[in-house]
């Protein structure tokens, strides 16, 4: 069976005020085992100056069903699916202790040249050395999601210097951010179990941006689209979803 596991501990940084793995806390946790399994084959972030490859992502949903207090040992297993084009398919498993399910998650990335920052051709040899496994987590693909057509506009932002990552842009983890930073207050006080976010546009430090929203019928979702901040371009879509509203 091809793929990689390995166990993290849930961190400070990944618990809410009442000591429950976030959201946020579970898509860093994915990110660093797609970090690990990538340094494996030898497409990790050390090898950058010696591959001028880096992965970027492109699109993912997340499922929690349940949320673990801090120090709890994960198991996460993380394989890819292969290519759909361009685009790099990878799933996740995540569980505790005891075995129990936590949580899963599928992704789409894109490779890209560090030099010139321009999307890459995956080369067969790199896609044999991460394995296959067809299995799919969610047995359905990643939906292409589309901005509300009449969203209201909840919050202003300028990009950060601290919200750049290696790839010299804004790191996909805040996107959620800016998204449940924008949410109104009833929304904010919901328990949302998945996410699905799809990256349309780099944001860079200095950019000012906005998030435009509502929620969505059968009012168990609310979703928000990070524009510029004339309501133009489009950054990101986040659709935050409450599976037991």
């Amino acid at each position: 069976m091809d793929g990689f596991e390995c166990r993290m501990r849930v961190q400070f940084t990944d618990v809410d005020i009442h000591n429950r793995l976030t959201m946020k806390g579970m898509l860093r946790l994915m990110q660093e085992a797609a970090n690990l399994h990538s340094d494996q084959v030898g497409y990790g972030l050390n090898n950058i100056e010696e591959t001028d490859f880096s992965w970027v992502l492109y699109e993912q949903r997340c499922r929690l069903y349940r949320r673990p207090r801090w120090n709890t040992q994960l198991s996460i297993r993380t394989w890819s699916r292969g290519a759909n084009g361009v685009i790099c398919l990878r799933d996740f498993e995540v569980f505790d202790e005891e075995g129990e399910p936590v949580a899963i998650g599928a992704t789409g990335w894109l490779l890209v040249s560090a030099s010139s920052q321009k999307m890459a051709h995956v080369p067969e040899d790199m896609l044999a050395k991460y394995g296959m496994e067809e299995r799919s987590v969610f047995g359905e693909p990643l939906k292409r999601l589309r901005a509300p057509a009449a969203g209201e506009r909840l919050w202003d932002y300028t990009v950060q210097r601290r919200d750049i990552d290696i790839n010299r842009h804004a790191n996909n983890l805040c996107y959620l951010d800016y998204a449940l930073e924008a949410l109104p207050e009833e929304a904010a006080k919901q328990d949302f179990d998945e996410v699905e976010i799809m990256y349309k546009k780099a944001s860079y430090a200095g950019d000012r941006i906005a998030c435009f929203g509502g929620w969505e019928a059968p009012a168990s979702s609310f979703t928000i689209a990070v524009k510029d901040d004339t309501g133009g371009l489009l950054h990101a879509v986040i659709r935050l979803t409450s599976l037991q509203r």
